[in-house]
């Protein structure tokens, strides 16, 4: 699996149909046969992941998120635990990556 992080159009999308998929490739939902999941940050908008979600999220080619954790930490104690959810559930997952890319104003850059 390929953990894609960056900032809101830094090149995410692009990146992934550099890899050879398709938009039909592409999803958000973890539910979706899809081979790439978009938008995790907004998944995560739901509370955590359950196992089931997690197991199907894993076996993706690909993880897209955005990175959401670089800015002023919001004052609003649901809007910080959101924060804090995606930086948490992305470490477990860049842990089990084979690869994750950040993107930098289009740049993939390789951090494993």
């Amino acid at each position: 699996m390929i953990l894609v992080l960056g900032g809101m159009a830094s090149g995410k999308r692009t990146y992934v149909q550099s890899l050879g998929y398709a938009p039909s490739d592409m999803d958000v939902s973890p539910a979706s046969d899809a081979p790439v999941l978009l938008s995790l940050e907004e998944t995560l908008l739901q509370g955590p992941l359950t196992e089931a979600d997690l197991e199907r999220i894993i076996r993706k080619d690909v993880i897209v998120c955005c990175e959401v954790g670089l800015g002023v930490v919001p004052v609003d104690a649901q809007k910080r635990a959101w924060r804090e959810l995606v930086g948490r559930t992305c470490c477990m997952l860049a842990a089990k990556a084979t690869r994750v890319v950040r993107m930098v104003c289009g740049i993939p850059i390789e951090l494993k």
